[in-house]
């Protein structure tokens, strides 16, 4: 037996979820989305648990679907996010050396 969990989140930007979305997919840890931009959702599919991201009135999203499911992703989703954002923001004089993943950790040495 599962319960539908919501969590809310402090990720806001349509534009950073969708690029951590399509990480996400590159890296074969979700099978599919699809964003309705009306509707201002997103439907994840990871091998078939779906999750669904609701933007909220405050401008925050939060993810809904199986309790089992939707905790660890989220936490996944956050640092992707976090992630995207922090490359898409570096100021001009730096790039991105190197990155590496290890236990979920992921280190990314700069150079300027």
């Amino acid at each position: 037996m599962s319960f539908y969990t919501v969590i809310k989140t402090e990720l806001s930007s349509r534009k950073y979820l969708i690029c951590a979305l399509e990480e996400l997919k590159k890296r074969g840890e979700i099978t599919s989305f699809v964003a309705n931009e009306r509707k201002d959702t997103v439907e994840i599919d990871r091998d078939g648990d779906i999750i669904n991201v609701i933007k909220e009135k405050t401008g925050s999203y939060q993810l809904g679907g199986d309790n089992r499911v939707v905790g660890k992703f989220s936490n996944r989703l956050k640092q992707i996010y976090a992630y995207e954002s922090i490359k898409d923001n570096l100021p001009l004089d730096f790039e991105i050396a190197s990155e590496q993943e290890t236990e979920g950790e992921i280190q990314i040495l700069l150079k300027g």
